[in-house]
């Protein structure tokens, strides 16, 4: 049976973790709050120019562009996985990861090859432990990732795709909704998708330039947007899910503080009624 010393250090112990756990959900939280101004900035931008690029295609029938066209026969495939590189935050990473394994081991079958690509510690953890070899690796800076990022990771992509490394790229990550909620997502970057226009404009769209010249630059960007948003998503789901374990763990060391301080009351309740049954029976005893 535990000691009133041991059961003392073991409310020490778990209130320096509360406390431990109680600051790194007010980081998450402020960390949160900007990296949802990121995202809430982005997404809208994403979708006009998703439209834009939409009615350029029509307007410009269409130009063949390899960015564009969809490989017949397509066998190879490349998955492109956000993870993080730090862990507590709850299924943040396992969710995603699992997802993706289904995939594979489902749709991922009508592909010759489906070859991975990590980016963040934990997948690349997740993987070395199943004993498959990844593609390619990379960790996250510790600096803000920005648009000039997100084209140069379009770049590097889009010179492996036009070498005909792969058919399909995909990008796996979480899709923020809340904070307490995130969507795993597995969407398909290259070929660029172009969405049939939903409605019929008014009149002809008129473009200044070349719409050919055009239609190249918008597709570019529109590659860099699709990087650059999926990893805003990701950045604000993993400090959402951070804050929400994190807010997990402080609740439930209060309540094992709570559990140990009465463990430990009735403990000492139980020593001190010993001890006065032992001054008792030693007075009975004298008398």
């Amino acid at each position: 049976m535990a000691t009133l010393k041991d059961i003392r250090k073991r409310i020490v112990s778990v209130k320096n973790t509360q406390k431990i756990t109680k600051a790194m959900k007010m980081v998450a939280a402020a960390k949160l709050r900007r990296a949802q101004q990121a995202l809430m900035g982005g997404r809208p931008h994403a979708d006009f120019l998703r439209e834009s690029l939409t009615r350029l295609v029509g307007a410009a029938d269409a130009y063949d562009l390899p960015l564009l066209k969809k490989r017949e026969n397509a066998g190879k495939a490349h998955l492109l996985i956000l993870t993080s590189d730090r862990g507590l935050c709850g299924g943040f990473n396992g969710n995603l990861l699992r997802f993706v394994e289904h995939w594979r081991s489902h749709e991922g079958k009508e592909f010759s090859e489906v070859e991975i690509s990590v980016i963040g510690r934990k997948g690349r953890d997740f993987y070395r432990a199943k004993k498959i070899e990844l593609d390619s690796f990379e960790s996250w800076s510790q600096e803000a990732f920005t648009f000039a990022d997100a084209q140069a990771m379009a770049a590097k992509w889009q010179d492996r795709y036009e070498a005909e490394e792969f058919d399909v790229l995909y990008l796996g990550f979480n899709h923020f909704k809340s904070a307490i909620s995130q969507e795993t997502t597995l969407k398909t970057v290259l070929p660029v998708t172009v969405e049939p226009q939903s409605e019929t404009l008014p009149g002809p769209v008129a473009f200044e330039g070349d719409p050919k010249a055009l239609l190249k630059q918008l597709v570019l960007r529109q590659l860099a947007t699709e990087f650059y948003v999926a990893v805003l998503e990701s950045q604000a789901s993993e400090l959402g899910a951070r804050m929400s374990a994190m807010d997990n763990a402080t609740n439930n060391a209060g309540e094992m503080i709570d559990s140990l301080t009465l463990m430990y009351n009735r403990a000492r309740q139980a020593a001190i009624t010993t001890e006065l049954m032992d001054i008792v029976n030693g007075a009975e005893a004298l008398g």
